[in-house]
């Protein structure tokens, strides 16, 4: 006598158990790309030595994933001895954008950005010209915010060189 089996829970087939598979893999993938880790706040190497009043980039850093390194200028009213280091950024669109890497206050050797991050334009120049980027809050004072170069305004009428 001859007998066939039918998917059941019990038993489910073959098609059920691939399926389950496939999914959990979408998931995987697609929890895994939404934690993406974009590496903000990862200390980098500029390959030029900027003073504290002086703004750096690099759009070749290797030590970043967006390849792009920065050490925006201290703004006046910031303290300055400042220690914070130049740092991986991204392009943004808001302060959402930039959730990164900050400094282990028990580790003395340890030069990341202390007060987070925000979204804003502060080059004036070159590829970033007024391209929002992440920025360490340490460069700026608290009640003021990043200094906005006026080629990056709404209306200004100036644009990028």
């Amino acid at each position: 006598m001859f007998t066939t089996r039918s998917a059941s829970p019990a038993n489910p087939g073959l098609g059920w158990r691939v399926g389950s598979l496939l999914g959990l893999a979408l998931l995987w993938l697609a929890v895994g790309t939404a934690c993406e880790d974009k590496a903000v706040g990862r200390p980098c190497s500029l390959g030029v030595d900027a003073s504290a009043s002086h703004a750096a980039y690099t759009t070749e850093a290797t030590d970043c994933p967006s390849h792009l390194c920065v050490k925006p200028a201290v703004q006046p009213g910031v303290s300055t001895d400042l220690d914070t280091g130049p740092y991986c950024t991204i392009r943004c669109s808001s302060d959402t954008d930039c959730d990164g890497q900050e400094r282990d206050p028990s580790n003395p050797l340890d030069f990341r950005c202390r007060k987070g991050f925000t979204c804003a334009p502060v080059f004036n120049k070159g590829s970033l010209c007024c391209q929002k980027i992440c920025l360490c809050r340490d460069f700026f004072s608290s009640s003021v915010g990043p200094a906005i170069p006026p080629e990056c305004l709404p209306d200004s009428g100036v644009s990028c060189s």
